[in-house]
């Protein structure tokens, strides 16, 4: 009978669930994931000569084995393309400046541990993409005698030598190593010829570019060169300044040019910033309530997301003494946010409007946002309520016959008597609903709930009388 129970509850869940699912296609909307190898995990069976944890500046171990170990992490997460620090030799834990780009860090593993992790996340359908130092190499280096390398290590990327060297070592990578593509920071900087060169050297290549001060004309012309997407460095100084406080400016975050722009990809933070969780700290909020309402944001809009290791466990650090760095720490013991992703790269995963939709802003008063994504007949509506006080807002523009299914917080909004559809939200929180026919009454789920609960009320009479019988025994 208990069995009987649990499984009905089961199908009552499911069919309760079903509804909201939307309909995925093979449009997929990435979302990366970037690893600090040296920081993440540390397998053990990869040499520990010149690992010394107790210096915040050195090698701490963290290798490919380990990183190999922890892939249903990213898929649990719903990671598309995990982003991985420089795997070439190199004296910094960091992987720049390069020692040498024909060599693995020893303390990473070999180049068949390369092989095998690209391997591992492929067998899982992730991509995996390195990041490619381009702007000094270590006085050590083999390249130091080119004429492309300057007495410094800087490298003169104006030189056609240069742009043939490159491009044989990413088709290289490619071949040998199977990776999906290569990261490239301040990729402003880099001489257009050079990435025409580059990138033209393999169409199979996925390229992903880093800057700030980025204008649309700034964008278009990184993706004319050959950039398949760019990292908006600025966005997260300006998230960090609307989600600092309740009641702030949502012009940060409204007014950015490029918040409409599927091509390029936003952060909270990265391992060249102080943690997002810092700076909510320093305000006095919840880091897990600020973190969601962020994240929310974040993957709803029509940029991709992009997360640096240890947000979901609301990390902290700053870059000035290095703790940005710290050890990945799978021990964490809170999985609000962790939880929260997931719900997240669920919805992106099951809904066309969020991955390839317009983005349409609905009401943005009281410090309540609420804006829409839609595509064709498929529609998302995206609330956030960064304020100290219960917020709600009548949506006018929605057809009748409709209801609004909560896909994060349980709601169900129905179509009021005068048309209108009203969301609301409690202070510092977030809900997206899924917009879809209004389903009435489900007599099945009724039935069956109906059906489970006589089943228990037969069952508990059945063990009353058999234990009245036997007190009457007795």
């Amino acid at each position: 009978m208990k069995r009987l129970i649990t499984s009905a509850v089961f199908v009552i869940v499911m069919l309760s669930i079903f509804p909201i699912v939307g309909q995925a296609d093979e449009d997929e909307r990435r979302q990366y994931y970037y690893v600090l190898v040296d920081r993440f995990q540390n397998s053990t069976e990869v040499t520990e000569e010149g690992v010394d944890r107790d210096d915040p500046d050195a090698f701490h171990g963290g290798d490919l084995r380990g990183l190999q170990e922890r892939v249903d992490h990213f898929v649990d997460l719903g990671i598309t393309d995990v982003v991985v620090s420089p795997l070439f030799a190199s004296h910094n834990y960091t992987g720049a400046p390069v020692l040498n780009y024909e060599q693995i860090q020893a303390t990473f593993g070999t180049r068949e541990d390369v092989s095998d992790t690209v391997e591992a996340f492929h067998d899982e359908g992730l991509n995996v993409i390195v990041h490619l130092p381009l702007d000094a190499v270590s006085d050590s280096s083999p390249l130091m005698s080119e004429d492309w390398v300057s007495d410094d290590g800087e490298l003169d990327l104006t030189s056609g030598s240069a742009a043939d060297y490159f491009s044989e070592l990413v088709t290289t990578w490619q071949s040998e190593f199977n990776v999906d593509g290569f990261y490239v920071e301040d990729v402003a900087d880099v001489p257009t010829s050079f990435l025409e060169t580059v990138t033209g050297a393999s169409d199979d290549l996925f390229w992903i570019g880093e800057a700030g001060e980025l204008s649309a004309d700034d964008a278009d012309g990184l993706m004319n060169a050959g950039m398949d997407r760019i990292v908006n460095r600025d966005f997260d100084d300006d998230a960090k300044d609307y989600f600092y406080d309740i009641n702030t400016d949502m012009s940060l975050l409204l007014d950015d040019p490029l918040r409409s722009r599927e091509d390029v990809v936003h952060y909270m933070d990265s391992y060249s910033t102080d943690r997002f969780t810092n700076a909510m700290e320093e305000s006095g909020l919840h880091p897990i309530t600020r973190w969601k309402m962020a994240l929310t944001y974040l993957y709803m809009t029509p940029n991709e997301p992009w997360l640096y290791q240890g947000a979901e466990h609301t990390a902290t650090g700053q870059i000035e003494d290095g703790s940005t760095h710290d050890m990945m720490n799978f021990l964490a013991g809170d999985d609000q946010v962790t939880k929260h992703i997931e719900k997240l790269a669920n919805i992106n995963e099951n809904f066309a409007a969020v991955r390839d939709g317009e983005m349409n802003v609905l009401h943005q008063d009281d410090n309540f946002l609420v804006f829409e994504r839609v595509l064709d007949d498929d529609r998302v509506i995206v609330t956030i309520n960064n304020s100290a006080e219960f917020r709600k807002a009548d949506l006018d523009h929605l057809d009748s016959g409709l209801e609004l299914r909560g896909l994060i917080l349980n709601d169900l909004v129905r179509e009021n008597d005068d048309g209108t559809y009203t969301v609301s939200l409690e202070r510092e929180s977030t809900n997206v609903y899924n917009v879809q026919a209004s389903q009435g009454v489900n007599w099945l789920l009724v039935s069956i709930f109906g059906g489970v609960m006589g089943l228990f009320v037969v069952f508990a009479i059945v063990i009353y009388m058999k234990n009245a019988k036997e007190r009457r025994k007795a």
